[in-house]
Protein backbone atom coordinates (compact mmCIF):
# COMPACT_ATOMS: atom_id res chain seq x y z
CA UNK A 1 0.00 0.00 0.00
CA UNK A 2 0.62 3.53 -0.62
CA UNK A 3 2.57 5.66 2.07
CA UNK A 4 3.21 9.77 2.33
CA UNK A 5 6.52 10.28 3.63
CA UNK A 6 6.39 13.36 5.45
CA UNK A 7 9.29 16.25 4.71
CA UNK A 8 10.36 15.26 8.60
CA UNK A 9 11.87 11.90 7.05
CA UNK A 10 13.00 13.31 3.96
CA UNK A 11 15.43 16.27 5.41
CA UNK A 12 16.72 13.88 7.75
CA UNK A 13 17.89 12.12 4.64
CA UNK A 14 18.81 14.68 2.70
CA UNK A 15 20.86 16.32 5.13
CA UNK A 16 24.35 15.60 5.01
CA UNK A 17 24.83 16.32 8.94
CA UNK A 18 22.08 13.69 10.07
CA UNK A 19 24.04 10.51 12.15
CA UNK A 20 24.51 7.64 9.50
CA UNK A 21 21.93 5.63 11.06
CA UNK A 22 19.11 7.76 10.98
CA UNK A 23 20.58 8.51 6.98
CA UNK A 24 20.65 4.32 6.44
CA UNK A 25 17.22 4.36 8.45
CA UNK A 26 15.25 7.49 5.98
CA UNK A 27 16.85 6.25 3.21
CA UNK A 28 15.21 2.80 2.69
CA UNK A 29 12.22 4.34 3.71
CA UNK A 30 12.50 6.42 0.91
CA UNK A 31 13.73 3.73 -1.79
CA UNK A 32 10.67 1.66 -0.68
CA UNK A 33 8.34 0.98 -4.17
CA UNK A 34 5.35 2.30 -2.06
CA UNK A 35 7.11 5.96 -1.52
CA UNK A 36 4.87 8.70 -2.49
CA UNK A 37 4.70 12.36 -1.61
CA UNK A 38 2.33 15.45 -2.10
CA UNK A 39 2.50 18.84 -3.23
CA UNK A 40 2.48 20.36 0.42
CA UNK A 41 5.57 18.17 1.37
CA UNK A 42 7.44 19.05 -1.82
CA UNK A 43 7.01 22.46 -1.23
CA UNK A 44 7.82 22.46 2.69
CA UNK A 45 11.12 20.37 1.77
CA UNK A 46 12.31 22.15 -1.89
CA UNK A 47 11.70 25.92 -0.17
CA UNK A 48 14.51 26.02 2.29
CA UNK A 49 17.18 23.44 0.54
CA UNK A 50 20.10 25.17 0.55
CA UNK A 51 21.37 26.06 -3.39
CA UNK A 52 24.44 23.96 -3.20
CA UNK A 53 21.77 20.40 -2.49
CA UNK A 54 19.15 22.08 -4.75
CA UNK A 55 19.81 19.86 -7.62
CA UNK A 56 20.71 16.29 -5.56
CA UNK A 57 17.62 16.97 -3.83
CA UNK A 58 15.12 17.90 -6.60
CA UNK A 59 16.92 14.45 -8.35
CA UNK A 60 15.82 12.67 -5.79
CA UNK A 61 12.21 13.77 -4.98
CA UNK A 62 10.76 13.84 -8.25
CA UNK A 63 11.68 9.65 -8.91
CA UNK A 64 8.56 9.19 -6.56
CA UNK A 65 5.14 9.80 -7.47
CA UNK A 66 2.82 12.84 -6.39
CA UNK A 67 -0.60 12.55 -5.44
CA UNK A 68 -2.73 15.13 -7.17
CA UNK A 69 -4.24 18.06 -4.66
CA UNK A 70 -7.90 18.07 -4.08
CA UNK A 71 -9.59 20.56 -5.56
CA UNK A 72 -11.19 21.62 -2.10
CA UNK A 73 -8.27 20.90 -0.07
CA UNK A 74 -7.92 24.41 1.27
CA UNK A 75 -11.77 24.53 2.94
CA UNK A 76 -11.34 20.56 3.97
CA UNK A 77 -8.20 21.53 5.83
CA UNK A 78 -9.77 24.59 7.23
CA UNK A 79 -12.44 22.16 8.83
CA UNK A 80 -9.69 19.51 9.53
CA UNK A 81 -8.47 22.52 11.65
CA UNK A 82 -11.09 23.50 13.47
CA UNK A 83 -11.78 20.11 14.31
CA UNK A 84 -8.22 19.73 15.89
CA UNK A 85 -8.97 23.20 18.10
CA UNK A 86 -12.15 22.03 19.11
CA UNK A 87 -10.08 19.11 20.23
CA UNK A 88 -8.27 21.37 22.25
CA UNK A 89 -4.69 20.97 19.69
CA UNK A 90 -3.30 22.99 17.31
CA UNK A 91 -0.51 21.45 14.45
CA UNK A 92 0.74 23.57 12.03
CA UNK A 93 -1.45 25.11 8.92
CA UNK A 94 1.29 22.39 6.91
CA UNK A 95 0.64 19.62 8.20
CA UNK A 96 -3.08 20.05 8.45
CA UNK A 97 -2.47 20.17 4.20
CA UNK A 98 -0.71 17.27 3.82
CA UNK A 99 -2.91 15.58 6.46
CA UNK A 100 -5.82 16.27 4.14
CA UNK A 101 -4.51 14.96 1.07
CA UNK A 102 -3.78 11.97 3.26
CA UNK A 103 -7.22 11.81 4.05
CA UNK A 104 -8.60 12.40 0.10
CA UNK A 105 -6.10 9.76 -0.89
CA UNK A 106 -6.89 7.03 1.89
CA UNK A 107 -3.25 6.47 2.28
CA UNK A 108 -1.11 6.79 5.66
CA UNK A 109 1.82 9.19 6.17
CA UNK A 110 5.07 8.00 7.65
CA UNK A 111 6.85 10.57 10.12
CA UNK A 112 8.80 11.38 13.07
CA UNK A 113 6.43 14.50 13.78
CA UNK A 114 4.13 13.81 16.47
CA UNK A 115 1.55 16.28 15.42
CA UNK A 116 0.35 14.22 12.70
CA UNK A 117 -1.36 12.17 15.81
CA UNK A 118 -3.31 15.45 17.33
CA UNK A 119 -4.81 15.41 13.74
CA UNK A 120 -5.60 11.65 13.74
CA UNK A 121 -7.51 11.57 17.04
CA UNK A 122 -9.81 13.74 15.49
CA UNK A 123 -9.88 12.16 11.75
CA UNK A 124 -9.70 8.85 10.52
CA UNK A 125 -5.82 9.93 9.32
CA UNK A 126 -3.77 6.90 9.57
CA UNK A 127 -0.15 7.50 11.05
CA UNK A 128 3.04 5.45 10.99
CA UNK A 129 4.80 7.65 13.76
CA UNK A 130 8.29 6.60 13.77
CA UNK A 131 11.53 6.53 16.07
CA UNK A 132 14.91 8.27 15.09
CA UNK A 133 18.18 6.38 14.72
CA UNK A 134 20.48 7.33 16.74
Amino acid sequence: MASVIDSSIWVDCIRTGSPQALRRQTRTIIMSPDTTLSEPILFELLRAVPKRDRVRTEALVFTVPILVTPSDLWQSARVLGQKCVDAGVLPPAIDLLIAQVCLHHGVPIVTFDSHFQQIAKVSSLQVNLLVRSK
